[in-house]
């Protein structure tokens, strides 16, 4: 399994490393982008449907990398909340062409019920809790544990292309967890405004690494609301969102998994 993968990801200097003799988190060259990839049996399918029978990844990258050009963040955002519509029996073009976060975003908690704590946006956090966010990068070697199913990989993207890593090894596109375009048109908006890399994956888990935090209250909420559109599940270890976004005012780095 792990073997085709390390194959077809060969024009991106797949290699295969061992945890034991790896220097965690894996070392940016300068100009470069280290991404650990924990190889499954859902990234060999997803990479295996992508290549569509070519020899490697790299003409469906540039195919989809042409295409995120025609896209953007607000729309993608959109999509989710008219897809929520839908699962609702709702409208789905009641949304129209609008790209207000907050109007997207609304229509996308509707799924939940009218008043639910979940969505309280006042930031108040644990002293102990908002420290976690500056704790050392991952991937640790407890991470990599609990995610190492088939080989470790390792690439070296060039930094300013990292947020292309979803079409280089797609995950996903199951249950809640958006598709590999989707997460591309994010991971790009989101490296443009916080440097915000991705270090690792596992076929439910994308791992980010951020260099420019959000600022202001303002700032940290509209991430906040961005995050949970697009994974709902990073509210798991927070009472609200508001403590969430507090958490993003500390936070280096961003987890978002899928069940």
């Amino acid at each position: 399994m792990s073997e085709q993968v390390r194959e077809w990801l060969t024009p991106y200097g797949a290699r295969r490393v061992a945890v034991e003799k790896m220097i965690l988190p894996p070392q940016a060259e300068e100009g470069r982008a280290p991404l650990l990839i924990c190889s499954s049996e859902n990234i060999e399918e997803m990479l295996e449907l992508a290549l569509d029978g070519e020899d490697s990844i790299c003409s469906y990258v540039e195919k989809m990398t042409q295409a995120v050009e025609q896209s953007s963040a607000q729309q993608i955002l959109r999509q989710i909340a008219n897809d929520a519509l839908v699962a609702l029996g709702e409208d789905a073009g009641e949304l129209g062409e609008a790209l207000e976060l907050e109007t997207s975003y609304q229509a996308y908690i509707r799924q939940w019920d009218e008043g639910i704590t979940m969505f309280d946006e006042t930031m108040t956090i644990e002293e102990d809790r908002a420290r976690e966010g500056s704790e050392p990068a991952w991937p640790d070697s407890t991470w990599i544990e609990r995610h190492e199913e088939g080989e470790l990989l390792l690439l070296d993207l060039p930094i300013a292309d990292a947020w292309q890593a979803p079409f280089i090894v797609p995950m996903g596109g199951y249950n809640e967890c958006p598709q590999p375009f989707e997460q591309a048109v994010l991971f790009r908006d989101w490296q443009q405004r916080f440097d915000a890399v991705p270090t690792a994956v596992a076929q439910d888990t994308w791992l980010l690494q951020v260099k420019r935090r959000p600022q202001t209250r303002e700032e940290a909420l509209h991430l906040a609301k961005e995050h949970v559109m697009f994974c709902q599940y990073v509210l798991e270890s927070f009472e609200t969102i508001g403590q969430y976004a507090e958490y993003l005012q500390q936070a280096d780095r961003w987890e978002f998994w899928w069940d």
